[in-house]
């Protein structure tokens, strides 16, 4: 974030403080308790000076402070406030010293008065500029605030209607339909649990898609739930590999993204008897980590617009600092989704 130092018309800004401060000074008859022997235009131009070297001192300032608090707003304020009174008696004292040496006037009263008045006038420039960097600072620290929130209400959103989309688009429901069909003519107890695990995802939508985060325990119940009707749907074409530590079920994800990323994983790969989809799903902290094999359709070589993997990575953006990881090598898809401790939850 920028600091008012760095507007785009600095220069302006700070001829017009310096007039209006030579100006403030005549009118309000400064110079009778300061009797300087300074002709008018030499003391505008050392107000000038005077204003550009705390204007762009204080602008290299908060550049370095800006590297060095990226996110910590009143730490770079304090920090820059103090830095700035110590920049602002430093640049008085050279100026005034320089123009008393330039004008052989050091070692006479008059370079005691010509300190005092400058001392006065650029610690009153150096508070004002500090107020009004703090009011610009925290008036776009609120705008940036604002838009974020909108960002993460409407990537909230999609998401909410992507997950509904995937999971009850005619596609999904004529495909398990179908499934159901023929599982009910020669095998009774698997069509039931076949309608078993179909009522499960579909609870677990209704009841979930509005959430920001949810247990792990309870996304891989719903994985497994969903991960029983793809086994269905292709027998002996997808082999699911499941290492989750105990340790993290307590830890969270977002909802529905994994599947979300098992919808992609179907979606790209060819399934079959003869190349049959490996599927594997473990936790290496902070990641929880779905692979497969990559057997890639042709067909969705150019279509692919990865609206799920860009969702679920725009969703951690504003909950982690932790990004999404995508990999991808000549063998395998890789994605790691960090899982997010609460505080209240024990270390393992």
């Amino acid at each position: 974030m920028q600091s008012l130092y760095a507007h785009s018309y600095r220069f302006l800004w700070i001829t017009i403080l310096g007039v209006y401060s030579f100006v403030n000074t005549l009118l309000t008859e400064t110079l009778t308790y300061y009797p300087i022997p300074l002709s008018s235009p030499t003391l505008l131009v050392l107000f000038l000076v005077l204003i550009a070297g705390i204007w762009e001192g204080s602008r290299i300032l908060y550049h370095y402070l800006s590297l060095r608090f990226y996110n910590k707003l009143w730490h770079k304020l304090a920090v820059g406030f103090v830095g700035s009174i110590l920049l602002t008696a430093t640049l008085t004292i050279a100026i005034s010293f320089s123009y008393a040496y330039v004008s052989d006037t050091w070692q006479s009263p008059t370079f005691i008065l010509l300190l005092k008045l400058f001392l006065m006038f650029a610690f009153r420039i150096n508070l004002f500029l500090n107020i009004l960097n703090i009011i610009y600072l925290y008036v776009h620290e609120l705008e940036k605030i604002a838009l974020e929130a909108e960002q993460l209400r409407q990537i909230g959103v999609q998401a909410q209607l992507q997950a509904i989309r995937n999971q009850i688009n005619p596609h999904f429901l004529f495909n398990n339909l179908s499934v159901l069909s023929s599982l009910i003519s020669y095998d009774t107890t698997s069509s039931l649990q076949f309608v078993k695990q179909f009522s499960n995802v579909y609870r677990y939508v209704l009841k979930n898609h509005d959430k920001e985060l949810i247990s792990i325990s309870e996304e891989l119940g719903f994985t497994q739930s969903y991960l029983f009707l793809l086994q269905k749907r292709f027998p002996e074409g997808i082999q699911v590999e499941l290492h989750v530590d105990e340790g993290y079920l307590n830890w969270q994800i977002v909802p529905m993204a994994l599947q979300m990323l098992l919808e992609n994983t179907i979606k790209h790969n060819i399934v079959s008897v003869e190349k049959p989809l490996t599927i594997r799903l473990y936790t290496d902290n902070p990641y929880l980590i779905l692979s497969n094999n990559l057997q890639p359709k042709a067909v969705y070589t150019s279509e692919s617009t990865h609206t799920g993997l860009s969702n679920i990575v725009q969703r951690y953006a504003y909950l982690s600092s932790i990004d999404v990881q995508i990999i991808k090598t000549d063998n395998e898809f890789i994605v790691k989704i960090p899982m997010l401790k609460l505080p209240s939850e024990t270390s393992l």
